[in-house]
Order: C-alpha cells, then structure tokens, then sequence
C-alpha cells in the first residue's frame, strides 16, 4: 500500500475522511459508500467524482463467492448481487462507513466492471492503522508493501 503525504494543509473547502482508530467490525448488508473517477460502464473514465452505495458483504459469503480463501485484511462490498461498486480507475478511493474512512478500493474479478458474480474487495484500513498514524507524523518520506 502507498501513502500520499501532502506537504501542507488541505485548504479551500477541501474535506478529510478519519481512518479508523480502532478494530473496525462490519455489519453485514451495513449502507457503506465507495467513490471514485473510474469507468462508469466498460469503457469510459469519468470527468466527475462519483459515489455510489454499497452493501457490507459476510467475509464467509464472500470468500465463498471467490471460492477462495480470503486474507483476514479485506473487507468486502458491492458487486455481488448488485448493480452497485467499483470499476477501473476507482483504484485507491475510499470504502466510507459512518464517515468513516475503512477501506481502499482493492480489486474485483478480471476487470469486469459489469458488476460480476463475486463481491467488490477492499483493503481494510483498520488493519494497517499502527503504520497509517506512524507514516503520517513522521517528517520524512517512507514507504511499506503489504
């Protein structure tokens, strides 16, 4: 994961989203929101930002629905069952929960933005927050792969 660390405040209206401070604990079918300037349908970028509603998806449904065994890291929402999530170019943007910052925008089966058979994945904040706090008080640059 890669952290933008911006040299100053952000100004003219501009708003920030908290991370979690804490373990997050998902409900399923929980209202939670993605957003993003990815394809709207297979083949156009969006000029606009664009936000959309997603559902809070079981960790067992999901990783039954992948037929995989899915790390412990991720959250999952949208794209199963739905005509709602996220497409390419949405990479990196914010899974909102309560106003909430919990997820990053992870993957979803081969590219397909026609909202597949197999849940949205998201990379769960809460788990790398130790690092996130740290990367942002330190001075200097630094960076981690997960």
């Amino acid at each position: 994961m890669w952290l933008l660390k911006l040299s100053g405040r952000v100004n003219n209206g501009v708003k920030t989203i908290p991370i979690p401070t804490f373990d997050i604990f998902l409900d399923d079918n929980q209202i939670c929101s993605v957003a993003g300037w990815g394809k709207t349908e297979a083949h156009n970028l969006s000029h606009d930002l664009r936000v959309t509603n997603v559902s809070i998806i079981n960790p067992k449904v999901c990783s039954r629905q992948w037929d995989y065994t899915l790390p412990p890291n991720v959250i999952c929402a949208g794209g199963y069952g739905t005509n709602k999530g996220f497409c390419q170019g949405d990479s990196g943007g914010p899974l909102v929960c309560n106003g909430i910052a919990v997820g990053v925008v992870s993957f979803n089966r081969s590219r397909n933005c026609n909202y597949p058979d197999v849940p949205n994945i998201y990379t769960d904040l809460s788990k790398y927050r130790h690092w996130l706090i740290r990367a942002v008080k330190e001075k200097r640059c630094n960076h981690a792969k997960f």
